[in-house]
C-alpha cells in the first residue's frame, strides 16, 4: 500500500518549521541554490481542527523553489497544537501532495492506516489535510488541491535568478 501511495501522488513541496524565516531562507539558498524566498504573514484559516479540536493556527511563511520542488518555510505564530509544533521540533515537517480529488486522496491515506491530524479550511475555501505519518516516516503529509498561482510566482522569480536578494517581502 505504501508504494501505491508514493507512486500515485507526486511530491510537490517540502515544508520546514523554522524559528527565523530570514535566516532559514538565506541558509537554504546558500546551501542548495534554492530561492529566492518570498515571505508574508499567512491569513488565519477560516477554521482549523487539530485531532478534532478547533485551534488557532497562524503562521508566517516563506516560499521558494528548488528546481521544480517548492520549499515552504513555516514559523508558527500561534501556540495551540498544530502539525507545526506537535511534536515540538524544528526542521523537516512535511511533504505536500497536490491532488485533483481531495476527498479521494484523504481516503487513500486512511485506507493505508494514516489518520488526519489536522483539517484546515482557508478563508478562500481551500481544504488542507495534514496526515499523521510520524510513526512510519517521521513527518506529516500535507494534502490539498493545486495552488498554481503561488508556484507560478515562485518559478517566475527563480527563472534566471542570480542568487542575490534571497529573502523578499511578498509584493516587493
Amino acid at each position: 500500500m505504501y508504494e501505491r501511495l508514493l507512486n500515485k501522488y507526486a511530491i510537490n513541496q517540502l515544508g520546514y518549521v523554522v524559528d527565523d524565516l530570514e535566516k532559514a531562507a538565506r541558509t537554504h539558498a546558500a546551501l542548495f541554490g534554492s530561492g529566492p524566498f518570498v515571505y508574508f504573514s499567512a491569513p488565519a484559516p477560516a477554521r482549523t481542527l487539530f485531532r478534532g479540536q478547533e485551534v488557532q493556527n497562524t503562521v508566517d511563511v516563506a516560499y521558494g523553489m528548488y528546481g521544480d520542488l517548492q520549499i515552504e518555510l513555516i514559523k508558527p505564530t500561534s501556540f495551540d497544537p498544530t502539525p507545526y509544533n506537535t511534536p515540538a521540533r524544528l526542521g523537516f515537517n512535511h511533504f505536500s501532495v497536490w491532488v485533483d480529488d481531495f476527498d479521494a486522496a484523504v481516503e487513500d491515506f486512511a485506507e493505508a492506516g494514516f489518520e488526519v491530524a489536522m483539517l484546515m479550511e482557508s478563508s478562500g475555501g481551500l481544504q488542507v489535510a495534514y496526515v499523521d505519518c510520524l510513526d512510519t516516516w517521521g513527518h506529516y503529509v500535507e494534502i490539498h488541491n493545486p495552488q498554481p498561482y503561488l508556484v507560478d510566482m515562485c518559478k517566475q522569480l527563480s527563472t534566471g535568478w542570480d542568487g542575490t536578494d534571497p529573502f523578499r517581502k511578498m509584493g516587493s
